[in-house]
C-alpha cells in the first residue's frame, strides 16, 4: 500500500511551545485521510534550521534522504510538508538539487500551503510547477538570509557592547554566577564547589573520584540533574570562563556551524580561580594522562601511577589484576611485554608487596637537609608547570589557526601572529622561574611533603575506613610523585626508584632494611625496593647505575 511521510520542521525550539507543530501536523493528517493513505508522522526536525541545510546532515530528513537512496522507501511514496521551506531554506541551486533528486527518486512532494504535487511524471508533461518552485525556494532563502543579517547585526553590536563595556549579552551565564541588576553576581555555594573541584584535581583526584566524593556527600548538581557525571567535572575543569574569559561564537551545536568568533574576551565574567590555579590544575589532568600505571580499585589510586617504567624498553607498566588475595593480587607489568610489541621484560611486580619499602624509601629521606631553605620555591615549581601547560594550549590554539591562514584568512593570521608572541613571552617567562628554581637549595614544599608523607602513611596504617583509605592513598601519591621522578622495574635488578634531581637530597643511612646508596655525581638518589635480592644481583646493580 502506497505510504505517505509528512515531514514536520521548524527552526527555533519556541516554536514548539506554539501553533507550528500543531498546524502542519493536522494539515498532513487531513491531506492523507481525504486521499486514503497510511501516513507516518514520525519525521521532525524540531528547532532545527535549513537555512544552511542542517536537516539534511542531521536528524530526520537525512534519515528520510537516506532510506530513500537505499530503497527502503518505495518509488511512488510521498513526501508531504506546509511549504518547499520546511525541505531547505538554502540558495536556490542547492534547494532545487535537493528537490529534483527527491522527484528522480520516484518521491512525489506534495506542499500544503498551495496544493502542489511534484512528480516526475507530471514534471515531465508540464515544466509550469518547476518555475513557481524555483519562485518559493528563492524567497525563502531571500527571507532567511535578510532575517539573518538583521539578527547577525544585532548580535555583533551586542558583542561589540559586551568587549568595550563588559556588559551581559544574555541572561545565561555560567552555573557559578547570576545577573543582578544588569551585572554578574557570584553564587557564593556554587563558587565553593568550583574552587573545591579545583583543589582535588590539583591534590590528585580524578574525574570519577571527585564525582563520586559529590555524589556520597549528596551534594546537588547545578541544573538538578540527577547526580554529577564525569564530564560535568570536566566542563569545569576546562571552562575559562572561572579565569573571567568569555569566547564569542557564532553558530549553535545543533546545525553544525558553531565557531569561535573573534578574541576571547577577558575580565568579562568576574574571575573565581587564579590563573596559576587553573594551569596547574590542567596540568595536573595531563600528568595523570601521560604513563599512568593502570587503574585504581576501592581502596584509591596505587602509589605507582604515573611512575612506573619498564628499564628494557622505557614502556608504561599497566595493572593485572590476578584476582583476590592471597592467591590472586595486583601486579605491575610492562604494556608493551603485554603486547608482544618487542620488549623480553616478562616479571611481574606485586603491588601491595612494593607499596612499603616505597613510602620507606621517601622516609629514608634526611629532613634535616631541607632547613633554612628558600620556602617559595615549591610555588615557583608549580607555577612553571602551569605555565608549561599554557604554553601547549598557546601552540595547540596556534596549530588550529593554520588552515585558516593558509587560505589567507585575514584575522585567522592576526590572531596566530598574536599566539606568537604569547608563546615567546611566556617562554621567556619559564626560562626565568627554571633558573630561579635551579639556582635555590631546596624546594619548599619538601620538608612539609616528607613530614605530610609520613604522618599519612602512618594513619594509612591504622585506618580501617575505606573512604579515608580512599583519601589518603590519593594524598601520598600525590605527595611521592613530588619527590621520586619514576620507578624502573628490571627483570633482573627489580624495582628502582629514582627520586628528582637535587644536590641537596641527602638520605639518611639509619635504614637498612632496603638497599640503597649515597648520592653519586649524577645527583639523582636511587633506591632499590625490592627485598631479598641476593647479594651478586645486588653488586651487578651497584656497579650499573653508580659506576
Amino acid at each position: 500500500m502506497t505510504k505517505a511521510y509528512s515531514y514536520i520542521r521548524f527552526s527555533s525550539p519556541e516554536q514548539a511551545q506554539g501553533d507550528s507543530l500543531r498546524r502542519q501536523t493536522a494539515k498532513a493528517e487531513a491531506w492523507a485521510q481525504q486521499r486514503g493513505l497510511v501516513l507516518d508522522d514520525s519525521l521532525r526536525d524540531l528547532g532545527v534550521s535549513a537555512y544552511h541545510g542542517a536537516n539534511r546532515t542531521t536528524g530526520a530528513l537525512k534519515s528520510f534522504l537516506e532510506m530513500v537512496e537505499d530503497g527502503r522507501i518505495p518509488r511512488g511514496s510521498y513526501l508531504i510538508v506546509e511549504s518547499l521551506d520546511r525541505i531547505s531554506r538554502e540558495a536556490v541551486m542547492d534547494a532545487a538539487t535537493r528537490l529534483f533528486a527527491l522527484i528522480q527518486a520516484g518521491i512525489i512532494v506534495v506542499t500544503l500551503s498551495d496544493g502542489q504535487e511534484y512528480s516526475e511524471e507530471r514534471l515531465r508533461a508540464d515544466w509550469l510547477p518547476l518555475v513557481f518552485s524555483l519562485i518559493v525556494m528563492a524567497r525563502a532563502h531571500e527571507e532567511s538570509r535578510i532575517k539573518s543579517e538583521r539578527v547577525g547585526e544585532a548580535w555583533k553590536q551586542k558583542k561589540e557592547k559586551a568587549r568595550d563595556e563588559r556588559k551581559p549579552l544574555t541572561r545565561r551565564c555560567p552555573e557559578w554566577l547570576e545577573i543582578r541588576d544588569g551585572a554578574f553576581v557570584e553564587r557564593p555555594e556554587r563558587v565553593a564547589l568550583i574552587r573545591r573541584v579545583f583543589q582535588e584535581t590539583i591534590d590528585g583526584f580524578g574525574r570519577r573520584e571527585i564525582v563520586r566524593r559529590l555524589n556520597s556527600e549528596g551534594i546537588p548538581t547545578f541544573r538538578g540533574g540527577e547526580g554529577w557525571q564525569t564530564s560535568s567535572v570536566a566542563k569545569i575543569i576546562q571552562s575559562r570562563a572561572v579565569l573571567g574569559e568569555y569566547q564569542p561564537h557564532s553558530g549553535t551545536h545543533r546545525n553544525g556551524n558553531r565557531k569561535a568568533e573573534g578574541d576571547p574576551i577577558p575580565d568579562y565574567y568576574p574571575p573565581i580561580i587564579e590563573s596559576a590555579t587553573y594551569w596547574q590544575a590542567l596540568g595536573a589532568i595531563q600528568g595523570r594522562r601521560q604513563n599512568t600505571a593502570g587503574r585504581t580499585g576501592m581502596s584509591g589510586s596505587h602509589l605507582f601511577q604515573g611512575l612506573a617504567r619498564c628499564a628494557h624498553c622505557d614502556g608504561a607498566m599497566h595493572i593485572v589484576n590476578k584476582g583476590r588475595p592471597p592467591k590472586g593480587g595486583i601486579y605491575l607489568a610492562c604494556s608493551n611485554n603485554m603486547r608482544n610489541v618487542g620488549c623480553d621484560n616478562v616479571r611481574r611486580w606485586r603491588v601491595d608487596a612494593l607499596e612499603p619499602p616505597l613510602i620507606a624509601a621517601v622516609d629514608m629521606l634526611d629532613q634535616t637537609a631541607f632547613h633554612g631553605e628558600n620556602r617559595e620555591v615549591g610555588q615557583l615549581r608549580a607555577k612553571g608547570e602551569a605555565m608549561k601547560t599554557q604554553i601547549a594550549d598557546f601552540e595547540q590554539r596556534q596549530r588550529g589557526l593554520i588552515p585558516l591562514v593558509e587560505i589567507g584568512d585575514d584575522t585567522a593570521t592576526a590572531r596566530s601572529i598574536e599566539l606568537a608572541k604569547l608563546i615567546k613571552r611566556a617562554k621567556k617567562d619559564l626560562t626565568a622561574i627554571d633558573n630561579e628554581v635551579a639556582t635555590a637549595a631546596a624546594a619548599p614544599d619538601l620538608a612539609a611533603n616528607l613530614a605530610s608523607a609520613a604522618s599519612i602513611s602512618k594513619r594509612l596504617e591504622e585506618s580501617t575506613d575505606i573512604e579515608e583509605r580512599r583519601e589518603l592513598r590519593t594524598r601520598l601519591r600525590t605527595i611521592i610523585r613530588t619527590l621520586i621522578d619514576r620507578v624502573e622495574f628490571h627483570h633482573r635488578f627489580g624495582a628502582t626508584a629514582f627520586f628528582h634531581r637535587r644536590e641537596w637530597f641527602r638520605i639518611n643511612n639509619r635504614r637498612s632494611r632496603y638497599h640503597f646508596q649515597q648520592i653519586t655525581t649524577d645527583g639523582i638518589p636511587k633506591v632499590l625496593l625490592d627485598q631479598n635480592v641476593p647479594d651478586e644481583i645486588i653488586d651487578e646493580w651497584v656497579a650499573q647505575w653508580w659506576s
